[in-house]
């Protein structure tokens, strides 16, 4: 496996793993420890921060995040719901979930063992395989998890950079990109997304011709909405430790175009 697989031998074998257990702030900082002498793909606590402000405003009942690789924001967002799920607890309010998608197996058994290290099991779940596979089964598993139908409140996307657009057009399709939802995709600067820019800034008119002449390779069963109005704005991000200038794009869906 590589470095993911030393991370995950250097957590589990540190002194202080008592500590760390049922502490996602503590699981976080031991991956930042690491990640300081070995890069890793993880977003760090500058990006994070700016989607956390989100999650304040937003206060999700359902997020979910395309790309987990080791855990870290799944550890970071988990943490803050499962933080707002313990004062709702006892209200009869319906809890917030935090679903992880990583096409990569092995990736989602190391997220899979922080996450339990950070008591986080019973509000994060990672969903194994192809988004665009896994994504319509998701669709259908929301009635028996949230007791009603419901959009998706918060989306991150991080994942292999070619697949941003078209997993978010299967998102659109299958409802869960409405009014109200708000996608974060990473990675804009660096190494660069131009096509997703340039999808989320375009006109319902340009998504139109996109999704009519270009075949979705997530899955072409799932074409995209092209009459979604979004209000997208690049976040830029600068992380001093690591000597990175990036940004985040923040796409709020604002409306469905009528007529």
């Amino acid at each position: 496996m590589g470095k993911e697989q030393d991370l995950l031998e250097y957590v589990l074998s540190r002194p202080d793993l008592e500590d760390l257990r049922g502490n996602p702030q503590k699981v976080l900082d031991a991956i930042d420890k690491f990640a300081e002498k070995v890069p890793l793909m993880t977003v760090g606590k500058y990006k994070g921060e700016l989607i956390l402000k989100e999650i304040e405003k937003l206060e999700p009942t359902l997020m979910i995040e395309l790309g987990c690789y080791v855990g870290y924001l799944a550890i970071l967002f988990g943490g803050a719901l499962s933080r707002v799920n313990a004062t709702i607890s006892d209200t009869g309010c319906t809890l917030s979930k935090y679903f992880s998608f990583e096409i990569n197996e092995e990736f989602a058994a190391i997220a899979k063992q922080f996450i339990e290290l950070a008591g986080l099991s019973d509000c994060v779940e990672i969903i194994v395989g192809k988004a665009g596979n896994t994504l319509p089964d998701f669709e259908e598993r929301i009635m028996t998890t949230f007791k009603k139908y419901t959009a998706v409140d918060l989306v991150f996307i991080d994942h292999w950079k070619d697949m941003y657009v078209p997993d978010l057009r299967v998102l659109e399709s299958l409802g869960l990109v409405a009014p109200g939802t708000v996608i974060c995709a990473d990675n804009i600067y660096y190494p660069g997304v131009p096509d997703y820019v340039d999808y989320v800034h375009g006109s319902p008119q340009s998504r139109n011709t996109h999704n009519s002449t270009v075949v979705n390779v997530s899955n072409r069963m799932y074409p995209g909405r092209w009459n979604i109005l979004y209000d997208s704005k690049t976040c830029p991000v600068t992380d001093p430790a690591k000597g990175i200038d990036d940004a985040v794009e923040i796409t709020r869906c604002v409306s469905y175009l009528s007529g």
